[in-house]
């Protein structure tokens, strides 16, 4: 007798350098087979970058999928073994063109539950330095500074927000209230 979610089996339908497009066969609650169709994803990390004058910097990232530009955080997409903060290092000199000398961590969420068993990390980038931004050939990233509550505003208030940037937001606010800037 199976327990109920007791994984079946699992196999891989469509596979790239980013994802693994998965189908499960799970035992239900009540015993009965189910599919589980998913994103298999080994992670995303971002950071935020936090200048000493308060201020922090957004990317404007083009987004093929919605056919317009974002604002957003460095992020980028983990790949097997790799560890969130070498990735949101990386990221952050990748997009930003910034390197930081000191890291905190504010959390980790799970971007598309449901979908994906993805989980994105967030961390706070200090003691910033410019570097030389190393775009994809498939990125269209500008790099902005701005004050913080404006980063907020349009992070928020765009039509369609990036949801890991307002998560991120989030966990920052909430390292801000407990005295993380210090």
């Amino acid at each position: 007798m199976t327990r109920p979610f007791e994984r079946l089996t699992s196999e891989t339908l469509v596979e790239n350098r980013w994802h693994r497009y998965r189908r499960d066969r799970y035992a239900q609650a009540d015993g009965s087979p189910g599919e589980y169709f998913y994103v298999d994803m080994p992670g995303s990390a971002a950071a935020i970058p936090w200048f000493e004058d308060g201020t922090t910097a957004l990317v404007r990232v083009h987004r093929y999928l919605f056919g317009r530009d974002l604002w957003e955080f460095p992020i980028g997409g983990m790949k097997p073994g790799e560890e969130p903060l070498a990735v949101a290092r990386a990221e952050l000199a990748e997009e930003a063109g910034l390197a930081a000398t000191r890291w905190d961590a504010l959390g980790s969420f799970a971007p598309y539950k449901g979908v994906s068993n993805e989980r994105c990390w967030f961390f706070v980038a200090r003691g910033l330095s410019e570097v030389s931004q190393r775009l994809e050939a498939s990125e269209r990233i500008t790099v902005h500074r701005m004050p913080l509550e404006q980063a907020r505003e349009l992070v928020v208030g765009q039509a369609v927000g990036d949801g890991q940037s307002m998560a991120g937001l989030m966990l920052f606010d909430r390292w801000l209230a407990r005295g993380g800037a210090r």
